[in-house]
């Protein structure tokens, strides 16, 4: 009894001794934030203008540009307006106006307080076309998706030209529910097959420095899991970027790998090419890019989900009972068309 006694005094008088803290949240004077593009494909060409935000502050919807004027202008003199579409986006307004290699192109943002935003011309570079692409069945160490195929492409790099590139893609696959009658009363059923839709958000970038004139092989694209037996589908899109471009995302990029230790560099915002007319040193965050886009799609047939290991998996899941469309929300119930 005594020793507990002694404990309980000891906890009393060292709690006694704590003083409390208040940490100030770090706040700052909210900042412009671009994202956008123009590319070599058919406009329109959509730019997304936000603030900066607080430290838990709640309504996204505040932080939405509205009321900016914005003018995309090329090096031949042509320019086009945008339109404001609601939620911060604005696209361009003028269907004529269409990315071109080779043409030098710049964005201007003037805002409702008339605070001005400018990019530095930047050129828009050529991309080779996306020779092949290869789906290759893995096992992962995922025990809701033990098995998935991991899409791969192949492209040749042009030797006259200095290249930098970005990857996305996306894939569709299918999944299965048991399904509802086609009609009250038949025995026939429809809705239990759904084809869903999984996008690649990792930033994949590469620059030629060590491949210059060469194939890039096997380059990683995307991961499709295998939910049920069929087919898969995907498109990737392989962009030609300018340097200024590629170095925004290689540093966002080293921003993300931070592993929090002491040996890490201080994070510092990462801004981008929009920068205000009037103060060089506002900086908008985000980045305008000038780039060329060339995709290619590849349909999966899929028969190695066939075999022994994953049709085992397949067959010991538990099927969601009823129509696939209210299991896995509003998703198209046939094969989309365009890869066949």
């Amino acid at each position: 009894m005594i020793r507990v006694l002694v404990s309980l005094f000891l906890v009393i008088a060292l709690s006694a001794c704590i003083d409390r803290v208040e940490l100030p949240i770090r706040s700052e004077v909210p900042r412009l934030v671009v994202e956008g593009q123009i590319t070599n494909e058919a406009p329109p060409y959509t730019v997304r203008l936000t603030y900066t935000g607080n430290y838990g502050e709640a309504n996204a919807a505040d932080r939405f540009v509205q009321g900016a004027r914005l003018r995309l202008a090329n090096d031949q003199g042509r320019s086009t307006g945008f339109l404001s579409v609601g939620s911060g986006l604005y696209q361009t307004s003028d269907s004529t106006f269409r990315g071109q290699v080779g043409r030098t192109y710049s964005l201007t943002i003037v805002l409702s307080t008339d605070k001005q935003y400018v990019t530095q011309p930047e050129q828009m570079p050529s991309v080779p076309a996306v020779d092949s692409v290869s789906g290759t069945l893995k096992r992962t160490e995922n025990y809701a998706t033990p098995y998935q195929y991991l899409y791969t492409i192949t492209t040749r790099d042009p030797a006259t030209e200095k290249n930098y590139y970005r990857w996305t893609a996306y894939g569709v696959t299918t999944r299965k529910s048991v399904g509802i009658p086609c009609t009250l009363g038949s025995p026939s059923i429809c809705f239990d097959r759904c084809w869903t839709t999984v996008v690649n958000n990792v930033v994949n970038i590469y620059s030629d420095d060590a491949i210059n004139g060469n194939l890039i092989q096997n380059r990683s694209v995307l991961s499709l899991p295998v939910y049920a037996i069929g087919p898969q589908l995907m498109e990737v899109q392989q962009y030609g970027m300018t340097q200024s471009n590629y170095q925004f995302w290689k540093l966002y990029q080293q921003q993300n790998a931070r592993t929090g230790s002491i040996f890490d560099p201080l994070p510092a915002p990462v801004t981008g090419n929009v920068v205000n007319s009037n103060d060089p040193t506002d900086v908008a965050r985000g980045y305008f890019a000038v780039t060329s886009i060339s995709r290619k799609r590849f349909r999966n047939q899929g028969e190695e989900t066939t075999g022994t290991a994953v049709y085992g998996f397949i067959s010991s899941q538990i099927v969601p009972p009823g129509d696939c469309r209210s299991t896995y929300g509003p998703v198209p119930v046939s094969e989309p068309d365009g890869w066949r």
